[in-house]
């Protein structure tokens, strides 16, 4: 839970400016003290202190939810991850509930819920509560301090390009850009309306503004645009469509048949704009089969594509189990063999899923043990040799294996430097990597050297579990041959979401005669090999 873990930062940023008057005051000055020393746990039991004295109290709940959202970014466990997130939103709607004029329950609410992953369903309202904070502030004529309002204005601008209000957008890092003093702060805020300008301003046509307002005539453009193949075209009319005539069972599957389109069209740009892009299109296209499958149960073709779409959808959207009832469901139905061929196939594929899930537990929650290490033993493939035979010479081939594999393919990278560290060339990135370009953080090494140079040209579908063949053709960025000399060979995978990474790397001798170089085996890169062919060799 990536994101879950950003919030941290944001939230230890403010937590000492936002205290006031109060009852509470001598406790949220101890837990503030807590959470410098990057101690969330222990500010949290004060906190709780705090609600049990005074459970009347909307500042005592506010900064129990603030330090429980902190807790959240700070465990690597996923799923106590999510408990601390929901226990957070629980205390902050308590706050809100007892002061909904309250600035620092709004406040707080506003930020966790623009920084956790959409499928806390948290996104609306936070943005709702950030507005009230600037609205509530101009009108009682009491200004935010000065960090907070930078604070808030950044907040609006991610939270705006996630619900690909993109104007909005533009207007809030615009003023982070007036506002800050922070150097960091203005690059980050103008790297944004640079993003957004390059995209045109925004993800989602203006012309979903001027859509009509009728049903059936929104229904015919979007079946004539996905007849014409333009899919990413048809989705806002059949989104609108789908929002003024939800029972419409026809419109529903055409919906879906478009959205499944678009998710399986992979990554691109859009996620330097949108980070969460592909998480909201995974549960909106599950929540169109769910609303089909209401309307027409029997529907086994239904109810096998919402199977299939559980088994395949990223985990985080948590639907194995059901998509599992579906598939049986259509196993022990009256239908054809290819159905029922396809569905014992799919809940092959199920508990495939289920048992990598067990296996993921021992190696990341028992990491020490026996068992762990009898998982990566198991999960690390056979190495194959490449036909030298047919590189097209001289060159460089790198040959590693990544020995792990998690409930998504991971995050990696292979590049080239030179023996003081300096940046040479990328040799394959995989694609949400290249394209997030200032957003990924999950490859900071890699990141750090590249500074993302030249990686459009060799990003990639992620690849996964097994071995692996790069070949440099002893060129740099600008194309150009190479000085003989050492040159330093890595790799870097990160996987999600058990937040394991590694960075393995191999030294190697280029410009004379024919030499090989392997490093020394890693837990989750167990291989990592590199040959020099020069002119000539075979």
């Amino acid at each position: 839970m990536k994101q879950v873990k950003q919030v941290a930062k944001l939230l230890l940023a403010v937590v000492l400016a936002c205290a006031g008057g109060g009852a509470v005051d001598k406790y949220v000055k101890e837990a503030g003290e807590f959470a410098k020393a990057d101690k969330p746990d222990e500010a949290v039991e004060v906190m709780e202190r705090a609600v049990k004295e005074q459970p009347r109290s909307a500042k005592a709940h506010a900064y129990l939810g603030l330090y429980y959202g902190i807790s959240a970014g700070r465990t690597h466990d996923f799923s106590e991850a999510g408990k601390f997130v929901t226990t957070a939103f629980a205390h902050l709607d308590q706050a809100a509930a007892i002061d909904s004029l309250d600035l620092d329950a709004r406040y707080f609410r506003g930020l966790l819920s623009v920084q956790v992953p959409d499928f806390f369903f948290k996104l609306d309202p936070g943005v709702r509560d950030l507005e009230f904070v600037l609205s509530r502030s101009e009108k009682t004529r009491k200004p935010l301090d000065h960090e907070r309002l930078v604070n808030v204005w950044s907040l609006l601008g991610a939270g705006y390009q996630k619900q690909q209000k993109m104007d909005k957008a533009a207007q809030a890092w615009q003023k982070v850009v007036e506002l800050a003093i922070d150097t960091a702060v203005v690059a980050q805020a103008k790297a944004r309306l640079a993003a957004i300008a390059a995209a045109g301003g925004g993800a989602v046509p203006a012309e979903s503004v001027s859509l009509p307002d009728d049903p059936a005539a929104l229904w015919k453009l979007g079946r004539s645009r996905l007849s014409s193949g333009d899919t990413a075209g048809a989705v806002e009319p059949l989104r609108k469509a789908a929002g003024l005539d939800s029972a419409n069972l026809d419109g529903l599957k055409l919906f879906e048949r478009a959205l499944r389109r678009v998710v399986a069209s992979g990554y691109d740009e859009r996620i330097a704009l949108n980070t969460d892009l592909r998480t909201r299109l995974a549960f909106e296209y599950y929540r169109v089969l769910d609303r089909a499958v209401a309307l027409a149960p029997e529907d086994i073709e239904l109810r096998l594509t919402r199977g299939a779409a559980g088994v395949f959808s990223p985990f985080f959207v948590g639907k194995l189990d059901a998509a599992i009832e579906d598939l049986e469901a259509v196993t022990a139905a009256d239908a054809g063999e290819e159905t029922k061929a396809e569905a014992m196939y799919l809940l092959g594929c199920a508990y495939r899923h289920k048992g990598t899930s067990y296996w993921i537990n021992v190696a990341t929650k028992f990491a020490k043990t026996e068992a762990a290490k009898q998982v990566l033993q198991a999960m690390r493939p056979p190495l194959a040799e490449f036909d030298a035979a047919k590189v097209d010479k001289p060159a460089v081939v790198v040959s590693f294996v990544l020995g792990f594999q998690d409930e998504l393919a991971p995050q990696t990278a292979v590049w080239i430097e030179d023996d003081k560290g300096g940046y040479v060339k990328t040799l394959y990135v995989s694609g949400f990597s290249g394209h997030a370009k200032q957003a990924q953080v999950d490859l900071p090494f890699w990141a750090r050297s590249s500074e993302f140079r030249g990686c459009d040209a060799v990003t990639g579908a992620s690849i996964d579990l097994g071995q692996h063949i790069y070949t440099w053709d002893l060129k740099g960025l600008d194309g150009k041959p190479v000085r003989p000399g050492n040159y330093i060979i890595k790799v870097e995978s990160s996987w999600w979401p058990s937040n394991k990474a590694e960075v393995a790397s191999v030294q190697l001798a280029v410009g004379g005669r024919e030499i090989r170089a392997r490093a020394e085996p890693k837990d989750l890169i167990p291989f990592l090999d590199a040959r020099f062919l020069p002119r000539g060799s075979k």
